[in-house]
């Protein structure tokens, strides 16, 4: 190990420089009040194994809280709670799922990114993840043939073309290297020294533009005209009370109780019209 090169691609760097991508998270007064952002490190963790296995569940107790942090910093192998063994079935699946089904495996990726990562901000929190793991791969002794699955059709690209690249669709990149590091770098321990003793410069890579796959800018779009799909409403009460005080009470309370008043509301989209009929009511508001 105290021979290893550095950096050194595994999945404890591959996940410590992903959670850096965080939105903005709660400070400590919010913190004190008990508002979680659901950011955290086993949260975050939970979250990104389901991308690979969307019905895995997290232990009960802090066991899972404990392994996460070993793995993300190097201190250990995946063990029993983390299913990243090379020979694990959720490993397998995934493979074929990257390989047969990519979109499925992107559409996790996108919705993970969406909840779990800055992406597309002013901040380019997702710029500066993409330009630390190809300098990562640059730097690492990784043949120039290898592949990874980082394209959005589901195509891959060699380590010679992902140095080359000048763009790069950032969920399907993550897709990408998250795979071949399960398939390709299963000692986790190995990182340690990149953990420790290494920092990224964000130089001498070629990537002009970090970009977006077309289903997270959808799901944006849908969020901002979802209030604008809303049907016409029409409601109508008909009730034809008495004009004069005239009457005894309980002919009055009789009469209440079959009264019909008509009141006829209209939703046009942007405006909404009441009218009274047989009384002086009427509201527009444009």
């Amino acid at each position: 190990m105290s021979n290893q090169g550095i950096p050194y691609l595994c999945g404890g760097v591959f996940l410590t420089h992903l959670m850096k991508a965080h939105p903005s998270r709660n400070g400590v007064r919010e913190h004190f009040m008990s508002k979680r952002d659901g950011l955290s490190d086993p949260e975050t963790m939970l979250a990104f194994i389901q991308v690979m296995s969307p019905d895995f569940t997290a232990p009960a107790g802090g066991t899972f809280k404990e392994n996460t942090s070993a793995y993300k910093n190097c201190r250990k192998e995946c063990g029993t709670y983390l299913p990243f063994s090379e020979d694990s079935a959720e490993i397998r699946a995934f493979n074929e799922c990257v390989r047969n089904d990519y979109q499925t495996a992107l559409s996790r990726m996108t919705a993970f990114a969406k909840d779990y990562l800055d992406v597309d901000t002013t901040a380019k929190k997702d710029e500066r993840l993409v330009k630390t793991l190809v300098e990562i791969i640059r730097d690492d002794i990784i043949p120039d043939t290898d592949m990874f699955y980082i394209n959005e059709d589901g195509s891959p690209s060699t380590r010679e073309q992902i140095l080359a690249a000048t763009e790069i669709c950032f969920q399907p990149f993550l897709v990408g290297v998250w795979h071949y590091i399960l398939l390709h770098r299963p000692t986790n321990i190995l990182g340690r020294s990149t953990i420790t003793d290494w920092k990224p410069t964000l130089l001498g890579t070629h990537i002009e533009r970090v970009y977006p796959c077309k289903g997270h800018k959808d799901a944006a779009e849908a969020k901002r005209t979802e209030d604008d799909d809303i049907p016409p409403v029409e409601a109508e009460i008909v009730d034809d009370a008495p004009k004069s005080d005239e009457s005894p009470r309980s002919e009055q309370t009789e009469a209440a109780s079959q009264a019909k008043k008509q009141v006829i509301m209209n939703n046009y989209g942007k405006g909404v019209q009441i009218e009274e009929l047989n009384g002086t009511l009427t509201i527009n508001i444009n």
